[in-house]
């Protein structure tokens, strides 16, 4: 419950937007697993679906457009570690 209050809050704030993402996906993977075969359909699932969008919002450097994005990435720790965007 932890991870996923982090992963909003970073998506939601527009901080870590790479880590958030990648983090929010890996997590609806193991949810989408642990009911593994799922009763509907496999493809068209709503957890594959918010997984595609939380891979996307990484490479459309969202966290840009949110208020405390710009203001993260020009701060030193930022700088000097670019995987933190």
């Amino acid at each position: 419950m932890m991870g996923l209050l982090g992963v909003g809050l970073g998506l939601l704030l527009g901080i870590g937007i790479r880590i958030s993402g990648y983090s929010g996906a890996l997590l609806l993977s193991f949810i989408w697993l642990s009911r593994f075969p799922p009763e509907q359909n496999p493809f068209m699932d709503e957890h594959i679906i918010y997984i595609i969008i939380l891979l996307g919002l990484p490479v459309v450097n969202s966290g840009r457009w949110f208020p405390l994005g710009t203001w993260w990435s020009h701060t030193p720790l930022v700088q000097r570690y670019p995987f933190l965007q």
